[in-house]
């Protein structure tokens, strides 16, 4: 009993400085995430504004030439961004963006997929089962840089221009709420044009001109975006499932506490039973 007793004190022990370490994490995660999604949500609207504009424009071009549109048939290299923390205790935030890449990855040879990794986790699996990664980039640790935004999105351009991939996709995780995300595929480049002609606006110098401030400002943007968001998630991923654990902390607490109050219990009845028995046996 004794040795029950101490074992249940030992584990109560235990429990109880894991849940101080879960409850710390917590409130780093929330605190990083309330920076954050307020940087997500104030940037988003803009990004959707140039989307806007750069969609109804390209609406009325047709056949219009630049170097960043065109959607090939057949593409011999594709380039794929997987974006994934540095870190784990984030739930299945890194499973799932790593299987929705696996599963994607799987419609293209692997001689022809150039991958750019974000994030230790994506890097370490993709590595290991036996990709080739051209790019990746660690030590983001859940942290906004916008040097970073701009140049990742620089970095796929210059192998789209290059000619290293004739399409360009990132795999990422969605904030979908604040309790709910989702791991999506978007594609980045080339740029699809299915212009009718009709002109509604005026385009002054020319078109070419426009296109070519228009289009690297509305990708960069959109890098951004991206990049926001999955990292609003996974922040959003690290603060419940560090609410989970602390949660279960303080059930397991709450569990073991009433085991070491019946043990105390019991011991202490067994002890006033053998004083009982002792002294009746001193009468007798």
């Amino acid at each position: 009993m004794i040795q029950t007793l101490r074992h249940i004190r030992n584990r109560l022990r235990s429990i109880g400085n894991v849940k101080k370490i879960t409850q710390a994490m917590e409130m780093v995660s929330s605190s990083r995430l309330n920076k954050i999604k307020n940087t997500f949500y104030s940037s988003h609207q803009h990004f959707l504004n140039l989307e806007y504009i750069v969609k109804r424009l390209l609406a009325d071009l047709k056949n219009v030439s630049h170097p960043l549109m065109g959607n090939v048939t057949e593409p011999k290299r594709t380039a794929v961004c997987i974006i994934s923390s540095d870190t784990g205790l984030c739930g299945t935030y890194n499973h799932n963006v790593i299987t929705t890449a696996e599963m994607f990855l799987k419609k293209y040879p692997a001689g022809a997929l150039k991958l750019i990794t974000v994030g230790k986790e994506a890097f370490t699996y993709f590595e290991r089962h036996g990709y080739k990664v051209a790019h990746s980039h660690l030590a983001l640790y859940g942290r906004y840089s916008p040097k970073f935004s701009g140049d990742l999105s620089r970095e796929i351009i210059g192998m789209f221009l290059k000619k290293e991939a004739d399409q360009a996709f990132i795999v990422y995780t969605h904030l979908c709420t604040k309790l709910r995300h989702a791991s999506v595929v978007e594609k980045f480049l080339g740029i699809e044009c299915a212009g009718t002609g009709e002109r509604r606006y005026i385009l002054e110098p020319d078109e070419n001109r426009i296109l070519d401030i228009l289009i690297p400002k509305y990708l960069g943007a959109k890098m951004n975006d991206i990049l926001l968001d999955a990292l609003t998630s996974e922040n959003s991923a690290r603060m419940l499932a560090m609410k989970t654990a602390t949660d279960n902390a303080k059930e397991l607490i709450t569990t073991l506490t009433l085991m070491r109050n019946k043990a105390r219990q019991a011991a202490i009845t067994k002890e006033v039973v053998e004083i009982a028995m002792s002294a009746e046996a001193l009468k007798g």
